[in-house]
């Protein structure tokens, strides 16, 4: 009986560590894509940022489900924001770095 709930309590204990390992791997940044077109790397996104340039896209496209966040190579805009529609459709939204939208498109 001892034995059985000490396997049962370390069990439980192995999967609440990896559980909150995905977590954390996860919130390090889900949605960054952090290479450039030249093949250099970018500087990642701080998850303020990215939750202002996530608030800002909804706010303009309405609901959806954010594919992508990452800065924008354009030096016109800070962020660039991916959102698939509910209709299936996929919209670019760019984010200005005062987090204002600049511009949305059909991303094709």
């Amino acid at each position: 009986m001892v034995r059985k709930r000490t396997w049962i309590i370390g069990a439980a204990v192995a999967g609440l560590a990896l559980g909150g390992a995905t977590v954390a791997a996860a919130a390090v940044n889900p949605f960054d894509d952090d290479e450039t077109t030249d093949g250099s790397t970018q500087s990642p996104l701080s998850q303020t940022d990215r939750d202002k340039a996530i608030q800002a896209a909804l706010a303009k496209v309405g609901q959806g489900t954010v594919t992508e966040v990452e800065r924008d190579e354009n030096p016109a805009s800070a962020y660039e924001v991916e959102v698939r529609l509910a209709d299936g459709s996929e919209v670019e939204v760019a984010v200005g770095s005062d987090f204002k939208v600049l511009s949305q498109q059909s991303d094709d």
